[in-house]
């Protein structure tokens, strides 16, 4: 300020205080999510579609939006074991059929899995 009453330097060089940063839009950055759908997009890329396996936890935890491009969003049911799928939904999967459209989406956004 000496410097600027001595008419020494403008004004112009005078640095204001910077401006307060409004929050951003977007999320943070999900390390573990996109961790998690890099190793799905792994184990999926070797199999055939007919044999692809993936564990419930693993479909639950990760976002729908990074699931490998391999599995269909709409049927993740059918990349459970038949084990891991009667000890999760309580029911075989004849036993699942059975329940109409409705009700099966419904079991399925309880779980997770829709």
């Amino acid at each position: 300020l000496n410097k600027i009453k001595n008419n020494t330097e403008s004004p112009s060089k005078i640095k204001s205080p910077p401006k307060p940063r409004s929050p951003s839009p977007v999320k943070p950055f999900d390390t573990e999510a996109f961790r998690l759908a890099r190793k799905l997009a792994q184990e999926v890329a070797d199999c055939p579609p007919d044999c692809i396996m993936v564990r419930v936890k693993d479909l639950q935890k990760c976002p729908k939006a990074l699931l490998p491009p391999e599995l269909d969003k709409a049927g993740l049911e059918d990349y459970i074991s038949d084990t891991e799928f009667r000890r999760t939904l309580g029911m075989s999967r004849a036993e699942f059929d059975t329940y109409s459209e409705w009700k099966q989406q419904e079991i399925k956004k309880e779980l997770g899995l829709f």
